[in-house]
């Protein structure tokens, strides 16, 4: 037996540990995304004689997002850095309805932004508070397509005040029961055929790191509102 086992060693035999499997998966993922970086870049020039170079900006910006997860997971043992800085709250809500404009177009849903007066800040790590909004609006824009033909909406509303920060996601989908609601945050629940169930639990954990909170309010019928509260970045 031990002398087959070396046999398979020596033909390279492929690693079955679900780990190390994984971690090869990740390691090629990151090939098509340079090349789709690569392509981006190319296409800037031409964006940018339409006045539409900022969409070329943000996608570039989230493939970088993806090959910084795909670091973070090869990487997860290694201790890990501090990646916090300032965030321009009305910057970032703009480019979440950028990202989200054409999925929206697509399904006649109505996606607004509404930004904060003073132009808040807000500190932070800017890829994982962009994981949650992107999971929170995605599943906002997903709920909406259940239930309208054409009259579905979503918003996207920065507040603030003098000690923190509001982003507040609402939609008119179908509305969640109270026992759904008191399920929703915790891993593995989930009410999706294909989901997994671990989103929304992640997006609690990534705001309550940054002293923060998330909430939510629905009826059936009459959409959700998610609510997440974040502390203005201090100033010296």
């Amino acid at each position: 037996m031990e002398k087959m086992n070396n046999i398979k060693k020596e033909e390279g035999e492929i690693p079955n540990s679900d780990g190390q499997l994984a971690a090869a998966l990740a390691h090629e993922i990151r090939n098509p995304l340079t090349t789709v970086k690569g392509f981006m870049q190319l296409l800037k020039p031409y964006l940018s004689e339409i006045g539409k170079e900022q969409y070329a900006e943000l996608a570039i910006d989230e493939i970088n997002r993806a090959n910084d997860m795909i670091y973070e997971f090869l990487n997860a043992s290694k201790p890990g850095t501090n990646k916090k800085a300032k965030i321009n709250l009305n910057k970032l809500i703009q480019e979440m309805k950028m990202l989200f404009e054409s999925q929206a177009n697509i399904n006649n849903i109505n996606l607004s932004v509404k930004p904060c007066p003073g132009n808040p800040i807000i500190y932070g790590d800017t890829n994982k508070i962009k994981q949650v909004l992107i999971n929170i609006i995605k599943n906002a824009l997903e709920a909406c397509e259940e239930v309208h033909a054409g009259d579905g909406e979503v918003s996207i509303t920065a507040k603030s005040n003098s000690q923190q920060t509001e982003i507040i996601i609402e939609d008119n989908g179908p509305g969640m029961t109270e026992e759904t609601i008191n399920k929703l945050f915790l891993p593995f629940y989930t009410t999706k055929e294909k989901g997994t169930g671990i989103g929304l639990s992640i997006c609690r954990k990534i705001i309550e790191e940054h002293k923060g909170r998330i909430a939510v309010n629905s009826r059936l019928s009459q959409g959700s509102v998610f609510i997440i509260e974040l502390p203005l970045a201090l100033t010296k």
